[in-house]
């Protein structure tokens, strides 16, 4: 557990020297060396990350499965078969999937945020910043980049991103909405309404598949049935159950929103396009409200809008004109996000996270 502290502390303090307005040039140089040294621990890392097993066995064996049989989306698959083609070394996969995540998280994240080393410090305590990676967090840093061309109103590269993405991990395609939602000018007061409404959706809707689950048959009726299931939705959750994954995950993002709800004005005077990064992140909460209480699964497809907290946190300090309010503010940041970084450690998914091995 070390590791995580030791990085947490390290990117905290070129947090606190870029919360100064230290030339962004020298801060940039800063970020980016961080960047590379976060790509770095996502290839050399071993037997370390949630479905290492898996993915590890899928390498070895993808030259026996037809392309066609594939269970995994195109685009990881056509990556796997390309590496696995030319050797069979696990840490040469991972070198080349890592650079693609790092090349468009790194770039997203310094074209999106107002402070990167700060965002890139929120990525870190919720997600490790990516370096126990996935197939979905690839897929996420391309839909991250994706918004870049929102701003630019360049729709043919944005949908190409999407695609491309989707060809990672098919709950991107989702983000196509992403296009209209970026440009709503809803009233925080229609916002909240929206939300609240989400949440009384979610439970109409578990009603709805708990009656169709008994009506439809085959594999759909056992699918619902496995996704309504508590036992499922508990072993998904062990160490916390679902009811606590429910008031954390609303505590969360209660407290981003209403951040952002009450420095809204401040922040969008100066600042225009923070509106577009909250209207997605309030729609990933809005998903995720409305499938919570059905499984916890489906709340994965609020994921790629969900990471645009790391963006909205960092306009937060943006608007901060008293030093000594900056201070206390960005303390207060450093016990939220180790308490976000702790509950990850501790969580149900712990084992694959401690202790940090390396290939070597």
């Amino acid at each position: 557990m070390g590791i995580y502290i030791v990085i947490f502390t390290i990117i905290s303090l070129f947090a606190l020297i870029e919360s100064t307005n230290l030339d962004r040039r020298i801060t940039l140089f800063a970020y980016f060396l961080l960047c590379f040294g976060l790509y770095t621990l996502s290839f050399i890392r071993w037997e370390i990350g949630t479905d290492w097993k898996n993915y590890y066995e899928y390498f070895q064996s993808v030259g026996s499965i037809p392309f066609e049989d594939d269970v995994f989306e195109w685009c990881y698959s056509l990556l796997t078969r390309v590496v696995s083609h030319f050797t069979d070394n696990y840490t040469v996969f991972l070198c080349v999937a890592g650079l693609i995540l790092f090349l468009f998280q790194s770039f997203a994240i310094k074209r999106l945020s107002p402070y990167p080393i700060i965002s890139l410090l929120f990525l870190w305590a919720v997600q490790f910043a990516n370096v126990l990676f996935v197939r979905q967090w690839i897929a996420i840093a391309i839909l991250m980049y994706a918004v870049v061309f929102i701003e630019k109103k360049k729709f043919i590269p944005f949908i190409l991103l999407v695609i491309l993405a989707a060809g990672f991990h098919r709950t991107s395609w989702i983000f196509v909405f992403a296009w209209w939602i970026y440009q709503l000018n809803f009233s925080r007061k229609t916002m909240i309404v929206f939300l609240m409404a989400s949440v009384g959706f979610s439970m109409v809707l578990t009603k709805i598949l708990e009656l169709l689950s008994g009506g439809v048959g085959g594999i759909i009726q056992a699918k619902i049935d496995t996704y309504l299931s508590d036992e499922f939705n508990d072993s998904t959750n062990s160490d916390i159950g679902i009811l606590a994954v429910i008031i954390r995950g609303f505590a969360n993002k209660f407290l981003i929103l209403f951040t952002s709800f009450f420095l809204y004005d401040k922040i969008v005077e100066r600042y225009p396009q923070f509106r577009g990064y909250l209207n997605l992140y309030w729609f990933g909460a809005i998903i995720y409200f409305s499938t919570i209480s059905i499984s916890v699964v489906f709340v994965r497809i609020s994921y790629a809008f969900d990471v645009f907290q790391i963006i909205l946190l960092a306009y937060f300090f943006r608007v901060i004109e008293s030093p000594l309010i900056r201070i206390l503010s960005f303390i207060l940041l450093i016990c939220y996000l180790f308490l976000r970084m702790r509950q990850q450690l501790n969580g149900p998914y712990a084992d694959e996270f401690v202790p940090f091995k390396l290939f070597f």
